[in-house]
């Protein structure tokens, strides 16, 4: 019986150790995943602003564009060609990279919202 456990063992571990991985996948299959991983990212929404090298750009039709003109925003703020967003008496100048939508919501260069409580 013990020499029985014994060959059982030793099946058993033989076979686990002759478990083949699933071969690498080929640069076709990586190109595929790339390719759809860029179809699913979501398209710029018309009416972005941001600072980029010193200069306000605007999404227009689904691509930058530099703004020639100021933009009023849905919530009253005004953003100006060189930068300069305001509402009311109040200014503020924006930095590279932050953005600002076309209701007026302030985002950091990571896009994450900026506090706008002393605006309103």
């Amino acid at each position: 019986m013990k020499k029985f456990l014994f060959i059982a063992a030793i099946a058993g571990f033989a076979i686990a150790c002759n478990n083949e991985s699933k071969p690498a996948a080929t640069d076709s299959t990586a190109a595929a995943t790339k390719d759809s991983t860029a179809a699913a990212a979501p398209a710029l929404k018309d009416g972005l602003m941001t600072m980029k090298d010193g200069k306000m750009m605007i999404v227009k039709a689904g691509a930058w564009s530099a703004m020639d003109s100021t933009v009023t925003c849905t919530n009253g703020r005004k953003v100006a060609a060189d930068g300069t967003v305001s509402k009311g008496d109040k200014n503020r100048k924006m930095e590279e990279g932050m953005m600002i939508d076309k209701d007026g919501q302030l985002m950091d260069k990571n896009g994450k919202p900026m506090d706008t409580s002393g605006w309103d």
